[in-house]
């Protein structure tokens, strides 16, 4: 089946459907928008556009001559004593009906069924997009976290290292510090990893092991 591509109003995002979703609704996986598919897909308003006959010209109408009956309704002379006897009735009927109508749309509360149903092309691509966004920004949280520990851990050393002919108190509490980097550090390699597979599980390309200054 023919597939189609649509854009996100809002993200720009591109949402891939078929001729069964045209004219309906669903919501873009990245940024939450409702986003209506074109009623026809693209391709095919040009060529039902340009399948159209051209309107035939239309035939001169035959002027109407009215009866002899309604000349004589014409020629009566007291239509204005009608008229202002009869226009307070019209606006009455049509106050009236105005208060019904207030009324009817007024006392009705409107329901939830009232809303148009949003329809999703496909709720099992649209949750595997969903999957992978969490998975990469979980990936990135994990590599800064890891950036970050790392350089903690390369400063505690240094530190310790300028203390090789220092006090023995100095030294044992830098040592203690190197040694606290270096746990955070390992808890911080170990969720860089168990991220790194989720995300390749779930479809992810980018290498974010190679950005890493140090792992």
């Amino acid at each position: 089946m023919e597939s189609y591509k649509h854009s996100c109003p809002r993200c720009g995002q591109h949402i891939e459907y078929t001729a069964d979703y045209c004219g309906k609704q669903m919501q873009c996986p990245m940024c939450g928008q409702t986003v209506t598919f074109p009623a026809i897909p693209p391709g095919r308003a040009k060529l039902s556009s340009s399948s159209k006959k051209p309107e035939a010209a239309p035939k001169p109408k035959k002027e109407w001559k009215p009866p002899a009956a309604l000349a004589v309704l014409r020629d009566f002379q007291h239509w204005n004593v009608i008229g202002q006897c009869v226009v307070p009735f019209v606006i009455i009927a049509v106050l009236l009906a105005g208060a019904v109508y207030v009324k009817k749309k007024l006392g009705e509360p409107s329901t939830a069924t009232d809303a148009a149903p949003v329809m999703q092309a496909d709720p099992e691509a649209w949750q595997r997009m969903a999957d992978l966004t969490k998975a990469t920004q979980a990936m990135q949280a994990a590599a800064k976290n890891l950036d970050q520990a790392n350089a903690s851990l390369a400063y505690q050393e240094q530190a310790l290292r300028r203390l090789d002919n220092g006090d023995a108190l100095q030294r044992k509490a830098a040592d203690e510090r190197v040694q606290r980097a270096q746990i955070t550090a390992t808890a911080a390699r170990q969720q860089f990893d168990a991220a790194e597979a989720k995300y390749r599980q779930l479809g992810g390309t980018t290498d974010y092991r190679s950005q890493l200054q140090r792992y």
